[in-house]
């Protein structure tokens, strides 16, 4: 049997490759349009919290989307 993509073989995977560089790249990007980036936007406790209510978002509709249908698909071997 052959094995899933690295992205399908857990969650932690789909996070780790596809979330977390979607959400800090969002960040970034974000406060590129704004001016330029401010290290000390990396100090502040809000920039961490608007990271992570994206992450949740944007993984919940990615999960649903992309990674259960794809990994179901991977693990029944079609």
């Amino acid at each position: 049997m052959k094995k899933p993509p690295f992205l399908y073989r857990s969650f932690f995977n789909f996070w780790l490759v596809y979330i977390l560089p979607a959400s800090i790249l969002t960040i970034i990007l974000t406060q590129l349009f704004k001016g330029s980036i401010s290290w000390d936007f990396f100090k502040l406790p809000s920039t961490y919290v608007k990271m992570l209510i994206f992450q949740v978002i944007f993984g919940l509709w990615m999960y649903y989307r992309d990674y259960k249908p794809k990994s179901k698909q991977f693990k029944d071997g079609v």
